[in-house]
């Protein structure tokens, strides 16, 4: 089964580059989670933030069939967040 991956930008471009990472990342989730239908990736640049480390923010919510899994990083880098 292919998995959809949709990725959204806040308060910042997404370029082909995040683009390309992001597949890359999302799509070795279905080695672990087989039942996946759909990833939505959330990237956004966050300036009132408290610590300037944590601006950049990646979230991941994963839909299956039966179970919807969510999660959030914070880093400096945006790369850093998404690993």
């Amino acid at each position: 089964m292919t998995l959809e991956v949709e990725i959204y930008g806040r308060s910042m471009d997404v370029t082909d580059h995040m683009k390309e990472y992001v597949d890359k990342k999302v799509s070795k989730l279905d080695r672990y989670l087989p039942d996946i239908d759909e990833a939505r990736v959330d990237l956004a640049y966050v300036k009132s933030a408290r610590s300037a480390a944590d601006r950049q923010v990646a979230q991941i919510t994963v839909r299956g069939r039966g179970f919807i899994l969510r999660s959030e990083e914070r880093a400096d880098d945006i790369y850093a967040a998404l690993d």
